[in-house]
């Protein structure tokens, strides 16, 4: 086993043993101690029958342990190679799997140009923009340092979450100041709004606000991916603007995804009620409900995953029947980079979990093992290659 190989699975054990793993990352190290160290060893050459029978054990033994502990099975890549079904739902702790499995290296992804390192995932990262326009840059920013807004106080907490709070007395002459934080692409961001709201912001996403909240009406405008925890205010209902779509609610957890390169707005609820307006059409949102809205679309779907939905927020990725395309989107947001086809794009489709945790050069290589497509990370470039 590689040195990175190793430090992969050393970093899973911690985890797990700090309680901090997923039942699916649990199973999955329980799994591999258990059945490849104890039975073959990685480095052990099998044959394709002795592979396959291994492989079915493996899944065997895990469905077992999934209705013990009453775990619903999760969707999986639809396209593997030597890897057979055995991996079931445990895309979760993708990396590892990759290389657990790996017989010999993958040629399915080369790195060329200039950038010798490769590409990390995002990180929190932001910009400020105060009323009069200037800007600050918030993963610079120093923990506990204060910026004044009026009657309002700015600081950033040790663990990079942005804090409104009250400094002084304020006044009904008091003008109203409104502030902006803006996340880039390969950033993401947590906001304490001045009325206790906690805002999340997914990577090339933005929230305009203001610094404290004095009507009879509580109003934000997003861009982007955001989700939300309002604080309950039942005399001061919360308002969400996005484009044409107003999201009006009390207190309630929720996720809008609304960028502008996608041509499906999503709102899902989490917990609580949502009154929602799109091109004046209305409804009403009940949790694991989401509202599906765009040209002449307006829908409301039930029963989603909200796990899902709210993976980006939870460090995951999350792909289901997804085309490569649709994969891209959010690699391009997350990794700051741009995707050029060559040839004809592939056409097959992708469902499973991967943590946003690993480099470009990881994801790109497991995405191109199950979909056998070869891929050349060229600088901040992913060239795709049929």
């Amino acid at each position: 086993m590689s040195e990175k190989e190793q430090r992969y699975l050393q970093l899973l054990a911690k985890k797990v043993l700090a309680g901090k793993a997923s039942e699916e990352e649990r199973l999955f190290l329980e799994e591999y101690y258990n059945v490849f160290e104890k039975q073959a060893g990685i480095e052990q050459e099998l044959t394709g029958e002795e592979l396959k029978s291994l492989q079915q054990s493996v899944l065997e033994r895990i469905h077992r342990r999934m209705n013990v502990y009453g775990m619903r099975r999760r969707p999986v890549f639809r396209y593997w190679r030597q890897l057979g079904v055995a991996a079931s739902f445990l895309l979760v702790a993708g990396v590892a799997l990759w290389f657990v499995f790996r017989k010999q290296p993958h040629a399915g992804v080369a790195q060329q140009g200039p950038v010798a390192t490769d590409v990390l995932p995002g990180g929190n990262k932001a910009t400020l923009t105060l009323e009069d326009g200037s800007t600050i840059v918030l993963d610079e920013m120093k923990k506990d340092s204060l910026v004044q807004q009026g009657s309002m106080q700015v600081s950033k907490s040790a663990d990079g979450l942005l804090i409104y709070s009250v400094a002084g007395h304020s006044s009904s002459a008091e003008a109203v100041i409104y502030n902006t934080v803006t996340t880039p692409r390969g950033g993401q961001y947590q906001v304490a709004l001045p009325d206790g709201t906690r805002v999340w912001l997914n990577a090339a996403s933005s929230i305009r606000f203001p610094t404290r909240f004095t009507k009879d009406q509580r109003q934000v405008s997003i861009t982007g991916e955001v989700y939300f925890e309002v604080a309950h205010k039942p005399a001061q209902p919360f308002v969400v603007t996005t484009g044409a779509t107003t999201v009006q609610v009390l207190g309630t957890h929720f996720n809008i995804k609304a960028y502008p390169d996608e041509d499906v707005m999503k709102t899902t609820l989490a917990e609580g009620s949502v009154k929602i307006v799109h091109a004046g059409k209305t409804a009403v949102l009940k949790p694991r409900e989401q509202l599906q809205a765009g040209g002449a679309l307006f829908k409301v779907v039930q029963q989603v995953d909200v796990d899902a939905e709210l993976a980006w927020k939870n460090g995951l990725f999350y792909f289901k029947n997804d085309d490569i395309e649709a994969v891209m989107k959010q690699v391009q947001r997350w990794y700051n980079v741009d995707v050029q086809y060559n040839g004809a794009i592939p056409a097959k489709q992708f469902t499973g979990t991967i943590p946003r945790s690993v480099t470009l050069s990881e994801l790109m290589e497991m995405l191109s093992f199950y979909d056998d497509m070869k891929c050349v990370i060229k600088g901040n470039t992913i060239i795709i290659q049929r």
